[in-house]
């Protein structure tokens, strides 16, 4: 599928039903870090911005495309990732609702590193990049946010390259993973959404690896794994192998 291809008209992406479930520009604009903005800035960023729905597996923008609007997740699933010559992917990271896709396709030069990728029915709130970024150099409680949320991300990252450099074990990945999206959905029981297949590639690790990390985990009794969820049991032991 070619940029040309998912940036024409989102329209057609969206049916009758997802549109009547949408929100409003107003109410999105109050969802996650938005949340800071004052009424005049709220005013100003809905005049530059609009609502559209993906379906899954259209991509929301593609690796070297030349720019992209900032854009929050407000429902469904999203993965960034980037391809080899050989055609392989490499998941980078999965996108939550209340989270923006990549705040740095607002400083990006030279075209855009990753892909975004819709998993599941996903709707976002696009704001323009111009109007965004006036936004954040009035606003500097939330380009402190926006920062915080990306040096977050950032350090995933160091944690996924030092894993494909040998450094982190299969185990300790895995471990680092579980914790990390149990802090981020303020709950024991994480609902995967995705496939092992995808989750291992996030991982940096075989499918086959982390079924097997899964089934030991399990019969530790410090997870409890069924199809669709993940519950953490021992937090503590989860913490060991993860620094191990």
């Amino acid at each position: 599928m070619t940029s040309r291809q998912y940036a024409a008209n989102t329209d057609s992406l969206m049916n009758e039903e997802s549109l009547q479930a949408a929100p409003t520009i107003a109410d999105a604009l109050c969802t996650g870090l938005l949340t800071g903005l004052n009424h005049h800035e709220r005013d100003v960023l809905a005049r530059h911005a609009r609502l559209q729905s993906f379906a899954p597996g259209v991509a929301l923008f593609q690796e070297g495309d030349e720019s992209a609007d900032a854009m929050l997740l407000l429902s469904g699933l999203v993965k960034l990732c980037r391809h080899s010559s050989q055609g392989k992917e490499c998941v980078l990271h999965l996108v939550h609702s209340g989270k923006f896709i990549d705040a740095g396709v607002l400083f990006y030069e030279g075209g855009l590193p990753i892909s975004a990728v819709a998993l599941q029915h996903t709707t976002v709130l696009s704001l323009n990049r111009r109007a965004f970024l006036h936004t954040l150099e009035n606003n500097a409680p939330l380009a402190v946010s926006l920062l915080g949320a990306m040096s977050l991300r950032q350090r995933l990252l160091i944690t996924k390259i030092a894993g494909s450099q040998g450094r982190i074990s299969v185990a300790g990945r895995v471990a680092a993973w579980l914790l990390h999206r149990a802090k981020m959905e303020k709950s024991a029981t994480l609902r995967l959404g995705v496939t092992q297949e995808i989750l291992a590639r996030l991982m940096g690790i075989s499918r086959e690896s982390l079924s097997r990390e899964l089934s030991a985990l399990s019969a530790a009794g410090i997870i409890e794994h069924q199809r669709r969820s993940i519950t953490l049991l021992d937090h503590e032991a989860l913490k060991l192998r993860a620094q191990g």
